[in-house]
């Protein structure tokens, strides 16, 4: 049985983000427009039409006509609590996320120094290489280095003395994980559960 509420939440979240951009943009530069803001959240300029025309209708955003046919845009009192809301949202959000993916490696790192592993080294290169480092803090475990098979040289340092390399890649886990293997052979992988690929089951 599939959870269909899933792609709705990840939709929602979607719709938050840009409209929260589509608001700090406004509030940023009244001379703003709808191509502009196409091109900064990288969408289609129907897609920004539509945030727009709906932050119109919501009170969110007043639109003034200006010469040659141009428009200006204003955040309304209501715009500017819609966006506190929405940015205080976003940041509790990602505080939630962030403990969520250092719990995720703490327990990934309780299972490693259980079965003896030390010695490991991350595969990544995005936020989650961070977060790993921050939660091997005061441990047992040794991060030996970092690196993305994906786009980087081989490691300078002594990948021979890794024990088991720990996927960190939130964005790219499974290619980084086949890079990984292509390019040092059989070598112990393990993945946080925060990732697909971690959890019991996952690929």
């Amino acid at each position: 049985m599939t959870d269909s509420s899933a792609p709705a939440s990840r939709r929602a979240l979607e719709d938050d983000a840009r409209v929260r951009e589509i608001l700090e943009r406004i509030e940023q530069s009244e001379t703003i427009n709808q191509r502009r803001l196409a091109a900064d959240l990288g969408v289609a300029l129907g897609l920004v039409n539509a945030y727009v025309n709906r932050c119109v209708t919501k009170g969110w955003v007043k639109v003034q006509q200006v010469p040659a046919r141009r428009y200006r845009y204003y955040l309304t009192p209501k715009g500017f609590a819609e966006k506190s809301r929405l940015t205080l949202q976003f940041l509790n959000d990602s505080f939630v996320a962030l403990r969520r993916a250092r719990a995720s490696f703490e327990r990934l790192y309780d299972g490693l120094e259980a079965q003896g592993a030390r010695r490991v080294a991350l595969a990544g290169d995005d936020d989650l290489v961070d977060i790993a480092m921050l939660a091997a803090r005061g441990r047992a475990v040794e991060i030996v280095g970092a690196w993305n098979p994906l786009d980087g040289p081989t490691p300078a340092w002594d990948a021979a003395r890794v024990q088991t390399w720990i996927v960190a890649s939130a964005r790219r886990a499974v290619p980084v994980r086949e890079a990984l293997v292509a390019r040092l052979g059989e070598v112990a992988v393990a993945a946080p559960d925060v990732l697909p690929m971690g959890r019991k089951g996952g690929r």
